[in-house]
């Protein structure tokens, strides 16, 4: 056998220091893109969610999980209490108030926690590379730490980073389990996992490291006891994160089944997601990164190595492939991060095949494969630090539009930032009220603390279909607000006295939403197009907008 030398701590040390500027660099430029404004759709839910845990432990919804959320909901409660001076400066109205019309702080505090998870989960990889081979350097972590999606998420306040810390926990617990066969390892791999699906339900394939690392442990099976104790402690890990899906089982089972109704708005090309959800396990280091051909290489070796570790390894990715690809929804990309630990120490055993021993053999290869990645997450940081359309548009609102008028937008992270006026907070409140809609209570926050001025604003009502969302959580998501149905066209919008139209291309839009063609015909031949805020390549980012008057 082959010695091979170790590295020495000091550069062990130098090559993690490294690794983390490496890593955070991109994840903190940026990291307050678009606020107090939020263009990423997804993310006002989550946010939205742990702020109304302050009210009531359960959850309105069951769109995610709900261990993240409470994470937040914990940040958000310290945050208060300094915020507030503990209760003796401000009070629990003015914070909600500060939510409503300021909420930059409830994000980026947010986004921050992210990105921290992210550099944990990035640790964990690199420690569990340099403990396979004792020599290696963490060529994986380093493929993580670039990946465009990864940074992409470390810009949102969304459940995924916290998810991926957690699968790096599970995988780094299931591996040593494998290795020396003892039950606390199984046990602590198990009860990860049911965190990792309390944080996203899309680490449940990564789940399956668990009864994997039982059944391949290099000293043989252990006893099939501890394996249903796996799955009960994995049980309870899920509990403890998202309790309300044992004690309201019923609405849980409910909005899976609003999920399911999604899926058939639109008929599943299953073929085309395979490719999708492929193409995704392949450039997981990005578009370009060799990380994908180095998992494959980093599988054979470790094969012909240690078939079992590699098993281990490579069993979940195929069953998450497998299961994406049957997805309505599968090609979306970060439906796969719960993976990318797994793609992460299979990359790093092909890229340090490649490296060799010596030292700028190794620099040159890493070199090679962080590349394509690096420029990525350049050009993503850099379109972040652009202007942005939506930016512009509400500026020039602000400017040009007389508190009072009435408008009609369309979703909010579509179009420019408009504040209600308080009389509409009242309304939408004892409306609220009347729904037993959790929201009730910020919508009386925003009245009683409201700053003065605003619109009176209206929303394109769109479908279900039209959103890609399931339909019970759109219905009662509109049922809170004001929406116009425009489908009869503009003589709906001119009986709600509306002043302003602003469409969007990130929208509704007449090619795809037919039933909206009228109200976008009419709306075309007689109103007056005021101002067009287009989004230029290299000059600026977003939607491209446009603001019309209407006339009476």
């Amino acid at each position: 056998m082959r010695r091979t030398a170790r590295l020495e701590p000091p550069v062990v040390l130098g090559f993690s220091a490294v690794l983390l500027c490496l890593a955070a660099a991109p994840r903190m430029l940026g990291v307050s893109y678009g606020l107090p404004h939020v263009y990423n759709a997804d993310e006002p839910h989550v946010v939205n969610m742990a702020v109304s845990l302050a009210g009531s432990l359960r959850p309105y919804s069951f769109k995610y999980p709900t261990l993240w959320p409470t994470v937040l909901a914990a940040a958000y409660g310290l945050w208060f209490a300094l915020w507030s001076g503990f209760g003796l400066l401000r009070g629990a109205l003015d914070f909600a108030a500060a939510y409503a019309f300021a909420p930059t702080g409830f994000y980026l505090l947010g986004r921050l926690l992210a990105s921290a998870a992210q550099l944990a989960a990035l640790a964990v990889v690199a420690r569990l590379e340099r403990a396979g081979a004792g020599r290696r350097w963490a060529y994986g972590a380093a493929v993580l730490a670039l990946s465009p999606i990864l940074v992409e998420l470390a810009h949102a306040a969304k459940p995924d980073s916290l998810m991926l810390l957690l699968c790096a926990g599970m995988t780094a617990a299931a591996l040593r389990h494998q290795r020396d066969g003892r039950r606390g390892w199984l046990l602590l791999a198990a009860l990860l996992g049911g965190l990792a699906c309390s944080t996203q339900y899309t680490a449940a394939p990564a789940g399956l490291l668990v009864p994997l690392a039982w059944l391949l442990c290099s000293k043989g099976p252990g006893p099939l006891a501890w394996l249903i104790q796996a799955g009960l402690v994995a049980a309870l890990g899920f509990g403890l994160g998202t309790p309300f899906a044992y004690l309201d089982h019923a609405r849980f089972a409910a909005d899976w089944s609003d999920y399911g109704d999604l899926g058939r708005l639109r008929p599943h090309d299953a073929a085309r997601t395979a490719v999708l959800v492929l193409r995704n396990a392949w450039s997981f280091g990005g578009e370009g990164s060799p990380a994908g051909a180095a998992a494959v290489l980093g599988l054979g070796a470790l094969l012909r190595r240690d078939a079992k570790r590699a098993l281990l390894l490579a069993i979940p990715i195929a069953v998450y492939i497998g299961i994406l690809s049957s997805s309505f929804d599968g090609g979306v990309a970060r439906y796969l991060v719960g993976g990318y630990p797994l793609l992460a120490l299979l990359a790093g055993e092909g890229l340090s095949l490649l490296g060799g021993e010596k030292t700028w053999r190794r620099g040159l290869i890493l070199a090679l494969a962080l590349a394509p990645s690096a420029f990525l997450c350049w050009r993503q940081d850099a379109a972040l630090l652009r202007p942005d359309t939506r930016a512009q548009s509400t500026l020039w609102l602000e400017r040009n539009v007389k508190p009072g008028d009435t408008l009609l937008l369309d979703q909010p992270h579509a179009g420019p930032l408009a504040i209600m006026t308080k009389e509409q907070c009242a309304e939408l409140a004892a409306r609220a009220d009347r729904n037993g809609s959790s929201r009730a209570r910020l919508y009386r926050a925003m009245a009683a603390k409201h700053p003065g001025g605003g619109w009176r604003i209206y929303r394109i009502q769109r479908s279900a279909r039209d959103l890609w969302s399931a339909p019970r959580h759109v219905a009662q998501s509109q049922a809170d607000g004001d929406f116009l149905d425009v489908r009869p066209g503009l003589d709906v919008a001119r009986a709600a006295r509306v002043d302003w139209v602003v469409t969007t291309s990130f929208g509704a839009d007449p090619r795809r939403t037919r039933e909206l063609a009228t109200f976008f015909s009419e709306l075309s031949a007689q109103a007056e197009l005021v101002k067009e805020f287009p989004s230029e390549p290299g000059v600026s980012v977003g939607p491209w907008l446009r603001v019309w008057r209407l006339r009476r």
